[in-house]
Order: C-alpha cells, then structure tokens, then sequence
C-alpha cells in the first residue's frame, strides 16, 4: 500500500484529519472489499504521526463502516453500509433506490391463524386468518434480510408465492386492493443473530442484527405486523429530526 509520506501534508490541517482524508482516498480509489490496510504501527512510522492518532483513525472508520478489524489478523475494507430509513417502505423499493437488483427466496408462504404477537397487533374480525411471508430478501445476489410479514388474509385473497417472485409486496397491496398504508409504528433493537439467521444471512454466530418490529395501518386499522432482522455489518438507520 501507497500513501503519500508525511510532509506533503498541508499545513494548519490536524493530522488525524489529514490520515483519515488520506485513507479514505485511498480506499475508494486504489481498495476493494477485503483487501487489507496498514497495521496502527505502519502507519505510524511511514506516515509520521503518533500511533495513537492511527489507531483514533482506524477506530473512527471502523464505527463508520470502511474498515472491519479482527483482532491477530488486522485490518480490511469494508463492503458499504446501506442507510436504512425508518419509514414506510418496501425493502424492494428500497434497494432499487440504492442501484441494487433485489431478490427473495421464499421460506414460508402460509394462511391461518396469527401468532400470538400478530393477533395482539393487527386489527383481526373473529376467527380472522392472516397471510404469514416468510422471505430471505436479497441485493445483488448477497443475503440482506430475512423478513416475516403478517398480513390480513382478506386483503389479498388468491396471492400465491409466484406472485411475489418480481414485485413488491406493497405494490401488490396497491394494485390489487387499493392499500397504500398511512401510518404505523416501528421499533429496532440490536439483537444477538441466531442460528438460522446466522446460516440465512451467510454471518458469524457472534453477530448482531437489528431487529425491526412493523405494525402498518391502513384507513385506522392495522393490518400488517411485520418482523426483520437486517445485518447488522451492512446496515445504518436514519431518519430526519
């Protein structure tokens, strides 16, 4: 690895600032997706700075998803992270938006009674069935999400699996029933990854994932609770204040 040597740095410009600005450039221009970066003490020595300001730069892009760092092995560029917005919308929609293809495999497709997390959320008559999307969702081909939808069954009667092979489940909504939903209530919590999640989502079983509960309104009822657990390595929320 090539940087430039520390007295081409500018003048009044702080060195941490400097390091981390010369390291960023680096890896977009010259890095790929694993491909490994200077030890705290290379850099130190062949950038003129102390080791605690490497390690402060190193530190920051690991918190801001560049770099990933394993301890005894060192440290490598990170794939980017995607900016999930905490609002209402597809995780197809999402993606796209990004310049992603989206994909899903389909894990379960069932109609019957809700659980019982699904019953106490949605708005159900008496005796009424719901429609459970179990689906691993994907971008580019990589393991995203894995997403479990719950949705009041007479809303799309006759969906069958194929149906959601290339369409958003929400454009399917809008098409067929006329739902477009119009509130909701959403939570995210960090959880530890499971042993499925784990195999599903191709992660280390030390993994996080954050785990987002939706419940989804239409006309003032809530007619679909859904829970997701997004990788933890490849995701950051955001939302405007």
């Amino acid at each position: 690895m090539t940087l430039a040597p520390g007295a081409d740095r500018p003048t009044g410009i702080p060195k941490y600032l400097w390091l981390k600005r010369v390291l960023l450039d680096h890896i977009d221009a010259h890095l790929t997706v694993g491909d490994p970066l200077p030890s705290e003490r290379e850099l130190a020595e062949s950038m003129d700075v102390s080791r605690m300001t490497a390690r402060r730069v190193l530190t920051d892009l690991e918190a801001e998803g560049r770099v990933t760092r394993a301890v005894g092995r060192g440290t490598f560029v990170s794939a980017p992270r995607i900016v999930l917005p905490m609002r209402l919308s597809s995780f197809t929609v999402d993606m796209r938006a990004r310049g992603f293809t989206p994909g899903a495999r389909t894990l379960r497709f069932t109609t019957g009674a809700p659980s019982d997390a699904a019953a106490r959320a949605l708005d159900l008559p008496d005796g009424g069935e719901v429609l459970t999307i179990r689906r691993l969702r994907t971008a580019d081909g990589v393991p995203m999400a894995i997403e479990e939808v719950t949705l009041d069954a007479a809303l799309l009667p006759g969906l069958s699996e194929r149906d959601l092979e290339d369409t958003s489940l929400y454009t399917l909504l809008a098409q067929r029933a006329d739902v477009v939903f119009d509130g909701g209530t959403q939570t995210v919590r960090a959880a530890p990854v499971t042993e499925e999640e784990s195999a599903l989502l191709e992660v280390p079983h030390h993994s996080a994932v954050l785990r987002l509960v939706r419940a989804s309104t239409w006309r003032g009822r809530t007619v679909e609770y859904t829970v997701s657990s997004y990788r933890g390595d490849r995701y950051e929320l955001s939302t405007a204040l």
